[in-house]
């Protein structure tokens, strides 16, 4: 038997790529482009496209590149040879930092160093440098970088053909973001969906998970129990469990899980659901305020980390960090997990590596104005390729703290 509390742990290509049938899920690929613009579904940025220089798209897109993202390509041959490559790089440390030197173009050392400019009311950074080739030719290269959150978004150009290069930078300086939610009103009548061979590739070979028809396990008593996912839970003693729904229709225990729907426009009933729940409290003396709640979750990474392997291993120490970077940008800010994350505890149990990310929020105090402190813990694993999740929270930290040591026990080690 094992308890939930976690230790703590320091090619090139003319062929226009089309949306895969399977892509319901957004990925940092997902693009639309026209004769005018590429839009990016994922990241939410409109970028305008020259009328000239007979472009033409470009997959320059590559499997083996880790948290390396080919976004879009476009490249002409008038007058020499033009090339636009956008992309977009994980992170994990500030985006603005990694931004800064993503721009670093080879032969600018010495110089002033990049130059920060706004671009659609974001920080980019632009490098640009003019260079000889071996048969004296002129090639210009110009680099700019933004910082989002986890990612550094990149837009390179090389040409030898200066009006061409001009074009392109007013274009790149002229990009505009918009709220991802709303990539059907920003998409042109003639755009056609545009998604890179890779991501094509990595979207066929991933799991078809199905949240919405998942079993939802039993209770007996206290125990929660998920034949399929293979584990049993332990609610605690004295606790107020409600009994496993099979399907995903909505009810009044929903009210947080329909407000994350809400608030993550990914985050549908395809990708998150309730599998079971308890309170402290009775439904009698809960209606009187808050009551320390458990709830068990069930979710499809494909809808928040579709480009990240869970971590096979406790010692790397990289995996993890990036997979929790990955995790709190999905929920963070959401009903199940407050907007200051910034802790992550990693724990091997039972040969499942748990995740443990701390968080606050403040609920109303009925009857009053003031607001109450409620502790959280959002503890993680993966089973059969699923997510699954227990949200733990109390008013108490001395109570949540108990929580975390409600046990958890796996097919394989119940005896």
């Amino acid at each position: 038997m094992l308890c939930l509390c976690a230790l703590c742990i320091p090619g090139w290509s003319t062929q226009t790529p089309a949306l895969a049938p399977q892509a319901r899920i957004l990925v940092p690929e997902t693009g639309f482009v026209s004769a005018d613009q590429y839009a990016n579904a994922f990241f939410g940025f409109t970028l305008p496209l020259p009328k000239a220089g007979h472009f033409q798209p470009l997959d320059l897109s590559d499997d083996d590149k880790a948290f390396q993202h080919f976004l879009f390509g476009e490249k002409s041959g008038d007058k020499g040879f033009t090339v636009l490559i956008v992309s977009a790089t994980q992170v994990l440390g500030s985006p603005d930092d990694e931004a800064q030197k993503a721009v670093f173009l080879p032969g600018t050392q010495g110089k002033d160093g990049p130059e920060a400019l706004s671009i659609g009311g974001r920080l980019f950074w632009k490098s640009e440098v003019e260079q000889k080739t071996f048969s004296n030719a002129k090639v210009f290269r110009v680099r700019y970088a933004t910082g989002v959150p986890g990612f550094v978004i990149q837009f390179s150009v090389s040409s030898y053909n200066g009006k061409l290069l001009q074009a392109l930078k007013d274009s790149i300086e002229s990009i505009k973001f918009f709220d991802p939610a709303k990539i059907k009103q920003v998409v042109e009548d003639k755009s056609h969906p545009f998604l890179p061979r890779a991501a094509l590739r990595r979207m066929a070979n991933a799991p078809q998970l199905d949240v919405t028809h998942l079993d939802a396990g039993s209770l007996s008593g206290l125990v929660y129990s998920n034949p399929y996912l293979g584990f049993f839970y332990h609610f605690p003693a004295g606790w107020h469990p409600a009994e496993p729904r099979q399907t995903t229709s909505g009810s009044a225990d929903d009210s947080s899980l329909n407000k994350v729907h809400q608030s993550r426009p990914q985050a549908s009933e395809e990708c998150l659901r309730v599998l079971a729940s308890a309170t402290r409290d009775s439904d009698e003396n809960r209606a009187q305020g808050f009551s320390s709640r458990i709830t068990l979750l069930a979710a499809d990474p494909a809808c928040y980390a579709p480009d990240l392997k869970f971590p096979d291993s406790v010692h790397d120490k990289a995996a993890l960090e990036f997979f929790a970077s990955a995790v709190v940008r999905a929920f963070a800010g959401t009903p199940l997990m407050g907007a200051g994350a910034s802790t992550m505890r990693v724990a091997d149990i039972g040969d499942h590596l748990f995740f443990e990310i701390p968080t606050a929020k403040a609920v109303p105090v009925p009857g009053s104005t003031l607001r109450r402190k409620v502790h959280m813990q959002f503890v993680l694993t993966d089973m059969r390729q699923y997510w699954v999740i227990w949200l733990l929270e109390s008013d108490s930290q001395s109570e949540l703290g108990s929580l975390l040591k409600t046990s958890i026990t796996f097919e394989s080690t119940k005896h």
